[in-house]
């Protein structure tokens, strides 16, 4: 069953009320079932069977972040370099998670308490990173793709804790270090040694 759009919307909005409310470890999945239900058109027992676990919950946001960011006309220039673009990218994302910083940051305080969660929702942070790269026009095809996207969700996160503790209007301090994790990455990549290409005669 296809969830809609609004329907993710409502049901983010309600388990991040009950976070503030309750905390993200004490709130109750049942509870939540019954006040999505009330404002949807699903059933209580449908909203459970997609949601059996507050993963579940958090996946969901990262997809429903993703889809407004790559909703979003980005206009990159020729002067632009590749971190230029990554840079734009996930400050963008940054900026469409904002109405819900409060709400993530006690949830971030919370989770190495639910560690099920951490593990959970992994992979999607991960197909998160690809679609930022592939939206800044920067993605690689096969096993270094793979890589790009690892390396990527370090910066992130990183970058992510600042944000949360970030209270300037301007977002500067997540601004620069974001820069700094993606110059670091960049240094990285310079290290290793390119490809050997071998010509075979004919």
């Amino acid at each position: 069953m296809m969830l809609s759009k609004d329907f993710e919307e409502v049901l983010i909005e309600i388990a991040f009320s009950l976070t503030l409310k309750d905390g993200w470890k004490a709130f109750s999945l049942n509870q939540l079932a019954e006040e999505v239900g009330e404002k949807t058109a699903m059933s209580p027992i449908l909203v459970s069977n997609h949601y059996p676990a507050k993963s579940a919950i958090l996946s969901t946001f990262e997809r429903y972040i993703d889809a407004q960011v790559l909703a979003e006309e980005i206009h990159f220039t020729d002067q632009d370099t590749p971190r230029d673009r990554i840079f734009e990218v996930l400050m963008l994302r940054l900026e469409m998670m904002q109405k819900y910083k409060t709400a993530l940051s006690r949830i971030c305080k919370e989770l190495p308490l639910d560690p099920l969660s951490i593990f959970a929702t992994g992979p999607t942070l991960l197909l998160s990173m690809s679609k930022m790269l592939n939206a800044s026009g920067q993605l690689k095809n096969g096993l270094l793709g793979v890589a790009q996207a690892h390396g990527l969700l370090a910066i992130w996160a990183s970058s992510f804790r600042t944000w949360l503790t970030d209270n300037n209007p301007d977002h500067s301090l997540t601004m620069a270090k974001l820069d700094r994790n993606l110059r670091y990455g960049e240094n990285i990549i310079r290290r290793f040694p390119k490809p050997i290409t071998c010509r075979l005669n004919k």
